[in-house]
């Protein structure tokens, strides 16, 4: 019974923690289904061309930060899509979107990629020229990026409007051009197609024979058997437009045999092109059921493209055996080249139509300006590409010429640093050369000054040692027959205090008898009631310091040696010399009965060694307190 309340309680946690879960889930989805991301995911899931747009469109107005790497892919998507549903204005709309931001940004690949997408949508309008610019933008960015085979590419999008503008040069040496990039494995629908556009170009300017060779190259690379068929069948009419007949019979009967029976689309081009073949063979035989035939095929399937071609085998065939017929079918010919947007075929019919109604007005005029459209169409496809080669060569050559002139001007920038640096370290060199000679007439004073007070130390200790000292003995021992004892003791107290302080002027010895002359002076000094204590003096490598340090040494120690004596009533002095990181440090202490900060600093003892470390460069730092002794530390470099 016991265990049934915790049962319950454990239960109670259980479901609990599983709402949380729930709501935490919940809370998620909603910030999750609320994002751009959650719509491009549903975008790519759904099935529905207009159901990804709209997914699309709802990522578009979620996304908040526009330099998400998410925008420009979702621009990307919407001109795909927009142009799989034939929206063409929109899909240009997205894909000058997607360059702004692309140039916006710097970033080459999307630029690349917009003009391509551009490209794209002009090939369905059937603007070639709009193609072949935005194809060769695409192709001049992919070129920049080092991406040779997207470059290749771009070339033979080029290369095929070209053609379909008449340019056939231009188009060949675009072609040639992808061709040199093109990977066999790869690319090789693309090596298939350009061998195709090269194979036009050069049937178009009479090379029948290069453009067979290059229809069979064509056809080595085929991918597909729809792309096969149609090579074998301009094989044919390149050898048709060489007479060669019995070949191009040979060519489209196979091709009308190997072709499935529910291809009418395929039978219909293979009958039509075969029984014309047969009848520019032999003009007197009948073929008018299988062009016939093939007519209606077209007609069934809606094919606009084949019904130009048999409406003009028509016309032909018809010429010379029925005018009325001729006549009507070149008239039909005219119509569906209207159509077909198709201006070659308009003029060629309305040739015809001139030479079957020759009194007919209305067919000149219209012949005359689209002859002239026709024209400057094809004036103006040749044109392009050589204007655009021009103004792209023109823009390199000024971007080459402002390279240069940058060249020149940084070459010239460069000088003037190059002097402006030389007179920078003339100037730092002469305010370096006048602060050393300062600082070493500075110095050369300070030691002069040193070493004149040594002398001067010197030369009076001498004068007091050999004049005064020696007087007051010879008055001493004069008077002492005379005068009372007190006196004599009062002048042998004077005659000591001469000597010492001769003594402790005297001549200081700073070569190898240094430290023995300076541990003897500190010992002299030092009254027979303190103890004094010295450490490491042997470590130290006297003979790295010059004269004038020693002399400075020698003065302040014996300057607090002085101190104390008089002083601090110390019962224990001790000095402990260390040689660190190219310092001479020595720490002076002693037990005596101290002072006050202010009258140690007042003191003219301890302003005097100050003064004499200072000329060497050396730090000098105490601590005092009244009846707490005296520590005092000196710095001097080595």
């Amino acid at each position: 019974m016991k265990s049934v309340p915790l049962i319950f309680c454990l239960l109670i946690l259980a479901l609990s923690s599983a709402c949380k879960n729930r709501i935490q889930d919940k809370l998620d989805m909603s910030i999750e289904n609320d994002s751009a991301y959650y719509f491009f995911e549903q975008a790519i899931d759904v099935e529905k061309i207009s159901a990804k747009i709209l997914n699309l469109n709802q990522s578009l107005a979620k996304l908040r930060n526009k330099k998400d790497t998410l925008y420009p892919l979702l621009l990307d998507y919407k001109i795909y899509y927009h142009n799989r549903l034939d929206e063409y204005d929109s899909a240009l709309f997205f894909a000058d979107s997607l360059e702004r931001l692309a140039t916006f940004r710097k970033d080459t690949n999307w630029i690349a990629l917009a003009f391509y997408r551009k490209a794209v949508i002009n090939r369905h309008l059937d603007n070639q020229e709009a193609v072949f610019k935005n194809a060769f933008e695409a192709r001049k960015q992919y070129l920049q990026l080092g991406d040779s085979t997207k470059a290749a590419r771009r070339s033979l999008e080029m290369a095929i409007a070209q053609s379909r503008m008449q340019d056939y040069i231009g188009s060949q040496e675009s072609a040639t051009e992808a061709l040199r990039y093109l990977n066999e494995v790869e690319d090789s629908q693309y090596l298939s197609s350009a061998h195709n556009i090269i194979a036009i170009t050069y049937n178009n300017q009479g090379f029948y024979d290069d453009a067979i060779k290059e229809y069979k190259e064509a056809l080595r690379y085929a991918q597909n058997l729809e792309d096969s068929l149609i090579y074998q069948n301009n094989i044919g009419l390149v050898y048709q437009d060489q007479k060669k007949y019995k070949k191009a019979i040979s060519v489209f009967d196979k091709l009308h045999r190997s072709v499935s029976e529910d291809d009418y689309k395929s039978r219909s081009r293979f009958l039509d092109n075969l029984a014309f073949t047969k009848w520019l063979k032999d003009g007197n035989i009948d073929v008018s059921s299988e062009l016939n035939q093939a007519l209606e095929w077209r007609i069934d399937q809606n094919d606009d493209t084949g019904k130009t071609s048999s409406y003009e085998h028509l016309t032909y065939y018809y010429k010379n055996r029925n005018k009325i017929k001729a006549l009507d079918y070149a008239k039909k010919w005219l119509e569906t080249g209207r159509k077909n947007h198709n201006l070659q075929a308009q003029v060629e019919a309305l040739k015809y139509l001139l030479v079957m109604s020759p009194g007919s007005t209305n067919y000149t005029s219209h012949y005359i300006a689209l002859s002239d459209s026709l024209n400057k169409m094809n004036l103006r496809a040749k044109n392009t590409f050589a204007k655009i080669s021009f103004d792209e060569e023109r823009k390199q050559q000024q971007i080459s010429s402002l390279e240069a002139s940058a060249a020149l001007q940084a070459l010239e920038n460069q000088k003037i640093k190059t002097r402006n640096y030389i007179l920078m370290f003339v100037a730092i060199l002469t305010i370096a050369l006048a602060i050393f000679i300062f600082y070493y007439n500075r110095q050369r004073h300070i030691k002069e000054k040193i070493i004149e007070v040594y002398n001067t130390e010197t030369r009076i200790s001498k004068k007091i040692h050999d004049e005064l000292a020696n007087d007051i003995y010879n008055l001493m021992s004069g008077l002492e027959a005379v005068v009372p004892p007190k006196t004599i003791d009062k002048l042998e107290s004077i005659y000591s205090r001469t000597r010492d302080i001769s003594r402790e002027n005297s001549k200081i010895d700073t070569g190898s008898g240094y430290l023995k002359q300076l541990v003897a002076l500190l010992s002299n000094i030092c009254p027979a009631n303190t103890r004094l204590i010295i450490s490491g003096e042997k470590e130290i490598t006297w003979s790295t310091l010059n004269r004038e340090k020693k002399l400075v040494i020698y003065r302040v120690l014996q300057e607090l040696m002085v101190n104390m004596r008089k002083h601090s009533k110390a019962s224990l002095v001790a000095l402990v010399f260390i040689e660190e990181e190219n310092f001479l440090k020595i720490h002076y202490s002693d037990n005596g009965k101290g002072a006050t900060q202010e009258a140690v600093k007042n003191g003219n003892g301890l302003q005097n060694v100050e003064n004499r470390i200072s000329s060497i460069n050396g730090k000098l730092t105490f601590e005092t307190e009244k009846e707490k002794g005296l520590k005092i530390f000196i710095s001097i470099p080595l």
